[in-house]
Order: structure tokens, then C-alpha cells, then sequence
């Protein structure tokens, strides 16, 4: 009971949400196979689908409030008491770091959800005794960093598959006489002309 005689009320507890669980199971499931990330796919995402598409057709206010709800999923499955973890200030504040990032990469929602549930299994090492704002996007860019070399092996082998479409084998052997292409009778006759003076 409180001064007022009012039953006191415990602090707000996270749960989460059975909501985000089966999203984030799709997600791995579709995204993942062996537990290595399926970047093929990931990049496949049409840009429309992607953050930066999803805040210009919903707003950036919303994005920013679904990024937010997938950091608390992560945030609150850190084991490590609440004093060690981000504030909800903070987390807002990461928010906004996570929605630069995903626009200079264009990344998808899709591409949060694997990193962080691969992030709680220690994939990008350990957060050791604190969770802050730093670690997260410093385990961030080893995800970035990952994706943007499997981007750069996509574009090259579509590169090298583009070439070897364009190849075609030449109809004659090299060096050739331009009147050698062409059979005899094909062969203009040359008339000759006088100059008139």
C-alpha cells in the first residue's frame, strides 16, 4: 500500500510480445538457412518494402516507433540487470541511429530482425556487464559490413554473367582482308573513272 492506501503497483514489465516471436521465427526461417544469412535474398527486397520505401508511404514517426519496438524486444532479452541496459530514452535515441542506418544502406526491416535475434545468440560477440547505444551499432556495422561484401560478390558475378552473355565468337579469323569476307561474286567491279579538266 502507498501513503493514499492505494495497492501499490509493480514497475512496468516487458513482455514480449508473441507477435514479434513468430515474425522474427518467419524472418530466420526465410532469411537464414544453416544459420548463415541468405544476403541474396535480403537484397532481393524491393526498395518499396525496404525502411527508407516504408517511411516515405507510412512516415517516418511510425517507422521510427516499429524500429523502436523490435530494440525493446532486444533489448529487454539481454540477460543483464535493467540498470545495465538502455533507458527508454536511449532507446528512442538508438531508434533514430538504427533508421540513418538503414537509409544509407537502404536495409529492410527484415535486415534488423536477423541481426538482432543473431546478436542475442553472441554471433557479433559479447556485450559484456553493459548494453549501450555504442555496442549496438558498433556489432551493427559488422552486420553492415558483412552484407555490403556479399552485395559488392553479388554485383560482381552478375557482372562477370553479363560479359559472357555479350560474347559472341567472330565469323572469321583474325587478321581478315575486308574483300576476303565476301565471296568473288559478291565483289563490286571497280569501274575506272577519267578526270575531266
Amino acid at each position: 500500500m502507498n501513503s493514499l492506501g492505494a495497492p501499490k503497483t509493480p514497475g512496468k514489465r516487458f513482455i514480449r510480445s508473441l507477435e514479434y516471436e513468430v515474425l522474427a521465427n518467419l524472418t530466420l526461417q526465410q532469411f537464414t538457412q544453416d544459420d548463415v544469412i541468405d544476403f541474396a535474398q535480403l537484397l532481393a527486397l524491393p526498395m518499396k518494402n525496404r525502411i527508407p520505401g516504408l517511411a516515405a508511404e507510412y512516415g517516418n514517426k511510425r517507422m521510427h516507433r516499429m524500429i523502436t519496438l523490435i530494440l525493446k524486444e532486444f533489448v529487454y532479452s539481454v540477460k543483464l540487470p535493467k540498470s545495465k541496459k538502455l533507458t527508454d530514452t536511449k532507446i528512442n535515441v538508438c531508434a533514430c541511429d538504427l533508421m540513418l542506418a538503414a537509409y544509407e544502406d537502404q536495409m529492410g526491416m527484415e535486415d534488423l530482425v536477423v541481426f538482432f535475434e543473431r546478436a542475442k545468440k553472441g554471433k557479433y560477440g559479447s556485450f559484456g556487464k553493459l548494453l549501450t547505444h555504442f555496442s549496438i551499432m558498433q556489432k551493427l556495422e559488422f552486420y553492415r559490413q558483412a552484407r555490403h561484401e556479399a552485395y559488392v560478390k553479388i554485383m560482381k558475378e552478375r557482372e562477370t554473367e553479363r560479359k559472357a552473355e555479350e560474347k559472341t565468337e567472330r565469323i572469321a579469323p583474325e587478321p581478315t582482308a575486308i574483300n576476303n569476307l565476301f565471296g568473288d561474286e559478291n565483289i563490286a567491279k571497280v569501274i575506272p573513272m577519267k578526270r575531266i579538266s
